[in-house]
C-alpha cells in the first residue's frame, strides 16, 4: 500500500513551532543556605500528616482529599485541559469525512442523440480529505500550549490537594484545641466555685476581707463567660471540617465530628526545608503550574505570529457517480479530485500586530505571576521557620511552667495533709496550675500549626523531577 504525500505531512510538521519564541526559564538569584543543614522530612508518599500519629486525622484527610468540592473542581480544570490538548493535537491531522448526494431532474443532451430526454437520478458517494499545511508551525503552537495548559493543570491539582490536606489538618487541631480548653475552663469554674465558697465562709467569720471575695468572684465570672466562646468556636470548627471534608448538609447539621488523640497526645513533627534553597521550585507545585502557563503563552505568541502568513490548505475528493436514465441508459464512473488553496493576509488594520502584541503582554504578565510565586514560597518557607522555631521554644517554656505549676499542686496538697497548708492554698495552687495548663494548650495549637505550614510551604512531598535526579545531591 502506498503512502501519499499528503498523509505524511502531519508527522513530518507536527513537531513545528517555529515561530514561537524559545523558552528560557526566568532566573531570579537564590539563597546558598537557609540557616539549617538538615534535610526536609517528608514521609514517603507525601502524606506527610501522618508524621503526627493519629488514625483518626488521616481517615479524615483520606475523606477530604476524596470528597471535597474544590478539589474537585480542580480536577474537573484537568479534564478540560486534557479535552483541550487533545483537541488542539487532532486540529494538526487531517479531517475525513464521508460525502454523498443525490437529486432527480432532467438531463438534457444533445438532440441528435439517441436517447430520450426523460427524468433521471443523478447521486455520488464518496469521501473527502481536508487538511491545513501547517508550515508555520501555528498549529503545533496551539498543541503545545495545550499541553503545557494540561501540566499547569495537573500541578494546580497538587496545589489543591496540599492545600486542602493542609486546611484540614489545622482545622482538626483547632478542633481538639478547644475541646481540651473546654475541658479545663469547665475544671477552672469547678475549682474557682469551690475557692469562692470556701472564700465566702472565711469571711464570714472575718479571716478574710471583702476585697478577697470580689477578686475570686471576677475570676470565677470570667471563667464562665470564657467557656460559651470556646463552645462556639468548637461548633464552628466541628462545621468547617465537616464542609471541608465534602459532607452532606444533613451530616453537617447533626453528625457528631470523630475525634482521635488529645492534643497533648499528638507527635509533633519539626519539617525542615530543602538542603539546596534552590530545590524548592521543584518541590512546589504551586511554582510548576505558573512555569507551565509561562510555557504555554510563549508558544501562543507563535500562533499569534503565524497570522502573518498565508493559509494553505489541501482537499482531496473521490467517489463514485451514477447517472440512471429511466432505465435507458446506467453508468457508473469514478472520480477524484485534488485541490489546494492559499489565503494570505493583506490588509487587517492591525488585528495580527494587535493579537502578536496580546500574547507578549500575556507572557510578561506571566512571568511576573511565575516569579511572585517564587517569591512567595521562599517568603513562606522563612516565616515558617520563624514560627516553627518561636512556637517550639514557647510551648517548651509553657510546658515547663504548666509542670512547674502542677508540681506546685501537689507539694501544696503534702503540706495540707501535714497541716502546713489550708485548703486555700490547694485551691489557689489548682487554679494557677489550670492557667498554666491553658496557655500550653495554645502553644501546643501554635506548634502544630506551625508543622502544617512547614510541610506546606516546602511542598508537602510533592517533586517534578525524576526520582533519579531526586537521589543526586
Amino acid at each position: 500500500m502506498k503512502c501519499t504525500p499528503i498523509l505524511l505531512l502531519p508527522m513530518l510538521l507536527a513537531g513545528c513551532a517555529w515561530l514561537a519564541p524559545t523558552y528560557h526559564r526566568p532566573q531570579m538569584p537564590m539563597p546558598d543556605k537557609w540557616g539549617t543543614q538538615q534535610a526536609a522530612t517528608v514521609p514517603d508518599g507525601g502524606e506527610w500528616w501522618r508524621s503526627y500519629g493519629d488514625p483518626v486525622l488521616d481517615a479524615l484527610v483520606a475523606e477530604a482529599l476524596k470528597n471535597n468540592d474544590d478539589l474537585a473542581l480542580a480536577g474537573a480544570k484537568l479534564q478540560q485541559a486534557r479535552a483541550q490538548y487533545k483537541y488542539a493535537f487532532a486540529n494538526q491531522l487531517p479531517s475525513i469525512s464521508v460525502a454523498g448526494s443525490d437529486a432527480y431532474g432532467r438531463l438534457h443532451l444533445h438532440d441528435d442523440l439517441p436517447v430520450a430526454h426523460k427524468m433521471s437520478n443523478l447521486g455520488f458517494v464518496g469521501g473527502m480529505l481536508n487538511y491545513e499545511a501547517d508550515f508555520w508551525g501555528k498549529n503545533a503552537s496551539l498543541s503545545k500550549a495545550a499541553k503545557a495548559g494540561v501540566k499547569a493543570a495537573g500541578y494546580g491539582y497538587a496545589a489543591a490537594r496540599l492545600s486542602i490536606a493542609a486546611a484540614t489538618v489545622k482545622l482538626y487541631f483547632s478542633l481538639r484545641a478547644l475541646d481540651r480548653q473546654r475541658e479545663i475552663l469547665q475544671q477552672t469554674i469547678e475549682t474557682q466555685t469551690a475557692l469562692l465558697a470556701l472564700v465566702q465562709r472565711q469571711h464570714e467569720v472575718g479571716a478574710v476581707d471583702a476585697l478577697v471575695v470580689q477578686n475570686v468572684t471576677e475570676q470565677r465570672d470570667a471563667a464562665q463567660a470564657a467557656l460559651p466562646d470556646v463552645e462556639d468556636q468548637r461548633g464552628k470548627a466541628e462545621s468547617a471540617l465537616a464542609v471541608m471534608l465534602g459532607r452532606s448538609p444533613q451530616q453537617i447539621i447533626g453528625q457528631i465530628m470523630e475525634r482521635g488523640r488529645d492534643i497533648d497526645a499528638l507527635a509533633i513533627p519539626i519539617p525542615t526545608p530543602p538542603e539546596i534553597p534552590s530545590t524548592l521550585l521543584e518541590r512546589r507545585p504551586d511554582i510548576a503550574m505558573h512555569e507551565q502557563t509561562l510555557i504555554a503563552s510563549n508558544f501562543n505568541i507563535g500562533f499569534a505570529r503565524a497570522a502573518y502568513f498565508p493559509t494553505i490548505s489541501l482537499a482531496s475528493l473521490a467517489g463514485v457517480n451514477n447517472i440512471d436514465i429511466d432505465n435507458l441508459y446506467r453508468a457508473t464512473t469514478r472520480s477524484w479530485t485534488l485541490a489546494a488553496s492559499m489565503a494570505a493576509p493583506v490588509m487587517d488594520f492591525g488585528r495580527t500586530s494587535s493579537g502578536v502584541k496580546l500574547a507578549k503582554a500575556e507572557k510578561n504578565e506571566q512571568v511576573l505571576l511565575y516569579k511572585q510565586s517564587i517569591r512567595t514560597a521562599f517568603r513562606e518557607v522563612h516565616d515558617a521557620l520563624l514560627e516553627q522555631n518561636n512556637a517550639h521554644e514557647r510551648e517548651q517554656g509553657d510546658g515547663d511552667k504548666e509542670t512547674a505549676a502542677e508540681k506546685t499542686v501537689e507539694l501544696t496538697r503534702l503540706r495540707l495533709k501535714h497541716g502546713y497548708s489550708s485548703r486555700l492554698d490547694v485551691l489557689s495552687a489548682q487554679v494557677l496550675a489550670q492557667q498554666a495548663e491553658l496557655a500550653h494548650t495554645t502553644a501546643l495549637l501554635s506548634s502544630l500549626d506551625a508543622s502544617v505550614d512547614m510541610y506546606r510551604a516546602i511542598g508537602g512531598g510533592f517533586d517534578t523531577r525524576a526520582p533519579q535526579d531526586r537521589k543526586q545531591k
